[in-house]
């Protein structure tokens, strides 16, 4: 599946060349970020962390664009916002900055032109690669790569300055965001020997926001009425 998203996304850059108008906006995104792994696996926006980034995109034409992402957030987890009586008996939290990059491929589903008296406004979807940077152990890497991908309305509120709402997730390869270390067993029944993380099932974090923009670079003037 991710290989196939990685050829897709190739395959798409030959498409975005032959745009004749780039423009380029910078912007800050701030909003939520939360965690689903061992700790929460059904929730959305459980304990709630703050984020920030900072956005760079280039606007290949109306309907694509090429986004990058530094973000530094924070997630966390506790046992004891489980109604779960095993979670509650293995009482284990954490609270860990992060910090990620990423470039995306940013697909709109309505040509996008903030210069246009009509085409003001779309829904979009994102999908790209990124890397995040976390607290590990010893045996753990602590830079690891993530698939990120969402959906978000974007709105040009004049030429120049344009505002959206994005959720979108994180897909990880490793099980440790949570800080639980992997199970150790013995040949001895005992209360320690029980499962305390899933190692199979590796952990997810989704951040929810708004982000604000300026666009710069915007070439020759358009018609107000046609966008010509």
């Amino acid at each position: 599946m991710y290989k196939k998203i990685i050829v897709f996304l190739i395959l798409m850059i030959p498409l975005t060349l032959n745009a004749q108008r780039k423009s380029h906006e910078v912007g800050l995104f701030g909003g939520v970020a939360y965690y689903m792994g061992d700790l929460n696996q059904r929730k959305l926006f459980y304990s709630i962390e703050p984020s920030l980034s900072f956005i760079y995109k280039l606007n290949l034409n109306p309907r694509y664009a090429l986004r990058f992402n530094a973000t530094l957030a924070s997630l966390s987890g506790s046992d004891t916002k489980s109604d779960n009586g095993y979670q509650l008996q293995r009482n284990h939290s954490f609270n860990i900055p992060l910090t990620e990059f990423a470039a995306l491929f940013e697909f709109n589903f309505l040509p996008y032109k903030p210069e246009s008296r009509y085409e003001y406004f779309s829904p979009y979807i994102v999908i790209g690669l990124g890397v995040m940077i976390f607290p590990t152990d010893k045996e753990t890497i602590p830079v690891q790569p993530v698939i990120p991908f969402g959906i978000g309305m974007k709105y040009a509120i004049n030429r120049r300055l344009g505002v959206a709402a994005e959720w979108s997730y994180r897909k990880t390869f490793t099980d440790y965001l949570d800080q639980l270390p992997p199970d150790t067993y013995t040949e001895t029944a005992s209360l320690d020997n029980k499962q305390t993380s899933y190692s199979s099932s590796k952990d997810w974090y989704s951040f929810a926001g708004i982000s604000f923009t300026y666009k710069f670079a915007l070439g020759s003037s358009k018609c107000p009425a046609y966008g010509k």
